[in-house]
C-alpha cells in the first residue's frame, strides 16, 4: 500500500514538472510560426510590390517603343526585368530593341530567356529565326521557325521567313513548298510571289521566276524591289525592251535605289547609248553605289568625258 502511493506520488510529481516544460515548448513553436508567417507574408508583399513596379517600368517602355523612344524603352525594360526576373514580355521587347540595333547576341539572350520563361512564345522563335538568318546560320533558322509554325500555324510570315532560309540552303522543293503554302493562307500576298520568283530565279527556272514576280507586282504594283528583280531576269534572257522598262519602273518608284541606276547602265552601254550609260552611272555613284573605278572610267571614256 505504502509503495502504491510512493508511485502514485512520483508520477504526479513528474506530470507537474513535465507539464510547464511542455506547454512552454508548445507555445514556442506556435510563436516561431507565427513569426514565420509573419516574415512570409512580408516577403510576399515585398515581392508583389516589386512585381507591380516591374510592370509600371514594362508599360512605360511599351510607350516608349510606340513613340519611337529605343533608348528610353530599352532602359525601362530593363529596369522591369531587374524588378521581376520572371517577366517574359519584357525580355522579349529588349530583345526586339537589340536586334533594331544590330546586337545579336545581346537579342538571342534575351529571345532565349523569353522562350525559357514561355516555352510557347512563337514571336520569340520567329525574332530569334530572323537573327539566325541574318548571321547566315541557316539551319538554326529553319528550326526556330519549325518552332514558331508548330505554336501558331496560321502565320504567313513564319512560312516566308522558313522559305528563304530554305532557299539559301539550296532546298529548293522546302522552298518553294513554304512559299506555296504562305499565298494559300493569304491569296493576296505579294510577299509569297517574290519568295517563289526569287527561289525560282535561283534554281535557274527564269520563266517561272518572272511569272512569281509578275504576280507579286500584280498584288503590290508600288514594290520597286520585284521590277528590280524581274528586271535582271529580263536581262538574263536578253530581253533589253523589258528589262530597260522594269529597271525605270523601279527608278520611278525608288529614286534613291542606286543599283537599279547602275543596271540601267550596263544595258545602255552594251546597246552603245553611251551618254545614258555614263549618267546612269554617274547618278548610282552619286547615290554611294559600289561602282568598280574602272567600270566608272569606262562608263566615262565611252560618253567622251
Amino acid at each position: 500500500m505504502k509503495l502504491s502511493m510512493i508511485i502514485k506520488n512520483l508520477f504526479m510529481f513528474l506530470l507537474l514538472f513535465i507539464m510547464p516544460l511542455y506547454i512552454s515548448t508548445a507555445e514556442s513553436a506556435s510563436k516561431s510560426e507565427k513569426e514565420q508567417a509573419k516574415e512570409q507574408a512580408k516577403q510576399q508583399e515585398k515581392e508583389l510590390k516589386a512585381k507591380n513596379e516591374a510592370i509600371e517600368y514594362y508599360n512605360q517602355g511599351k510607350t516608349n517603343l510606340l513613340n519611337g523612344q529605343k533608348d528610353q524603352a530599352l532602359s525601362n525594360y530593363s529596369k522591369a526585368i531587374e524588378l521581376y526576373p520572371e517577366l517574359s514580355d519584357a525580355y522579349y521587347f529588349r530583345g526586339y530593341i537589340y536586334t533594331d540595333m544590330g546586337k545579336y547576341d545581346e537579342a538571342i539572350a534575351d529571345f532565349n530567356k523569353t522562350i525559357e520563361l514561355t516555352p510557347d512564345y512563337g514571336d520569340a522563335y520567329s525574332r530569334r529565326g530572323n537573327i539566325y538568318y541574318n548571321k547566315n546560320e541557316y539551319e538554326k533558322s529553319i528550326a526556330d521557325f519549325n518552332k514558331a509554325i508548330e505554336i501558331t500555324p496560321a502565320n504567313k510570315e513564319n512560312y516566308i521567313n522558313r522559305g528563304y532560309a530554305y532557299s539559301n540552303s539550296q532546298k529548293y522543293d522546302e522552298a518553294i513548298a513554304d512559299f506555296s503554302k504562305a499565298s494559300e493562307l493569304d491569296p493576296a500576298s505579294a510577299t509569297a510571289y517574290q519568295g517563289l520568283g526569287y527561289t525560282y530565279a535561283k534554281k535557274k527556272d527564269y520563266d517561272n521566276a518572272i511569272a512569281n514576280y509578275t504576280k507579286s507586282i500584280a498584288m503590290d504594283p508600288l514594290a520597286a524591289k520585284s521590277y528590280e528583280f524581274r528586271a535582271a531576269l529580263y536581262d538574263n534572257k536578253g530581253d533589253d525592251v523589258n528589262a530597260l522598262a522594269d529597271y525605270s519602273k523601279a527608278i520611278e518608284l525608288n529614286p534613291k535605289g542606286g543599283e537599279a541606276y547602275l543596271s540601267r547602265a550596263m544595258i545602255y552601254y552594251v546597246k552603245e547609248d553611251f551618254q545614258k550609260a555614263w549618267e546612269d552611272a554617274s547618278k548610282a555613284k552619286e547615290l554611294g553605289t559600289d561602282i568598280d573605278q574602272a567600270l566608272f572610267d569606262e562608263f566615262k571614256s565611252a560618253a567622251g568625258k
